[in-house]
């Protein structure tokens, strides 16, 4: 009887045993497969739907839980890369995929693939845009509604300037560098800047100087002027971005404190721009940078227009 005892005593631990390991090696399956899957879907791939054809520099807007946003631009092949983890934290709420002449769409279903209609009113507006009279100046009364904006760390904010009649040697640059929120002397804290070519599309593309320029605003007049005559820069016949950059937050030493109070709230210790408020026609567009890092080694840099003109200029 003891020995029968035995025997099943020692069989049960062996199916108790041998149901842990299967429960273990089905556990793990399903994490490699639920793995798998979000691998596969963190790789997101957009196609024209009228060709068929991978869609390059589409943006996808992340919109999380919170309310808060992230931007991917999708590769040569169509391809957005998006860090796993957001997926498995279920921290995405819904996604919005656009791209110049295609109509934008907002989904929240994460699929691996998606399908972009041609916008034909957004074509036809490109086309007559090129043929119309673009606005090259500011009118007086325009002028007079300016703000000033206030920027972050490693921010960069560009203005086109476009080439007329014979615009040769860029003598001089301007910047409407400003106090921001009621907090005195942020004009007088250092930025670099650089001029850039324009690239196909219209956006800032490459810098025109080897490094860019550390300068200071150091009086009180409204235009701060940087001489760069020695530097025997021609204005491209396309035009040319002038380029306003912060420095890294570790490089300001603003009363030992990275972020400071104003009359809207904490605020970056930064210099801040003036801007005029946004005219459709005028031709001197504004552009921030975008730098979003999701990965080590992993960067999505993106220039986006904004609805006003940053007080940026270049003497001949």
């Amino acid at each position: 009887m003891i020995k029968f005892r035995n025997r099943n005593r020692n069989s049960y631990f062996f199916l108790k045993n041998l149901y842990l390991i299967l429960f273990v090696f089905a556990q793990n399956s399903f994490s490699q497969e639920l793995q798998s899957k979000i691998n596969q879907i963190s790789r997101i791939t957009v196609y024209s739907k009228s060709s068929n054809l991978p869609i390059e520099g589409a943006s996808a807007k992340l919109i999380f839980i919170n309310d808060s946003y992230e931007f991917v631009i999708s590769d040569k092949q169509g391809i957005f890369k998006i860090p796993p983890f957001k997926y498995r934290n279920n921290e995405i709420k819904s996604i919005e995929i656009s791209s110049l002449g295609y109509k934008k769409i907002v989904t929240k279903f994460l699929l691996q693939s998606y399908f972009l209609n041609d916008n034909v009113e957004d074509l036809n507006e490109i086309v007559i845009s090129k043929k119309s009279n673009a606005k090259l100046e500011l009118s007086s009364f325009e002028k007079l509604n300016s703000v000033p904006i206030n920027f972050s760390w490693e921010g960069k904010a560009a203005v086109f300037i476009p080439k007329v009649n014979g615009d040769s040697q860029i003598k001089k640059v301007l910047f409407g560098v400003s106090d921001f929120g009621g907090v005195k002397n942020l004009k007088y804290l250092p930025f670099k800047f650089n001029l850039y070519t324009k690239d196909s599309v219209g956006y800032p593309d490459k810098p025109l100087l080897e490094k860019d320029i550390l300068i200071a605003k150091k009086d009180n007049k409204i235009w701060t002027k940087v001489d760069v005559s020695s530097y025997n820069l021609k204005m491209p016949n396309d035009g040319v971005f002038v380029v306003f950059i912060l420095l890294k937050k570790e490089e300001y030493k603003y009363k030992n404190d990275e972020f400071i109070s104003s009359k809207i709230g904490a605020i970056a210790a930064v210099p801040a721009l003036r801007a005029y408020r946004y005219q459709k026609d005028y031709i001197r567009k504004s552009y921030y940078f975008h730098n979003y890092l999701y990965l080590p080694l992993q960067k999505s840099n993106i220039w986006t227009l904004e609805e006003c003109h940053y007080w940026m200029d270049i003497e001949f």
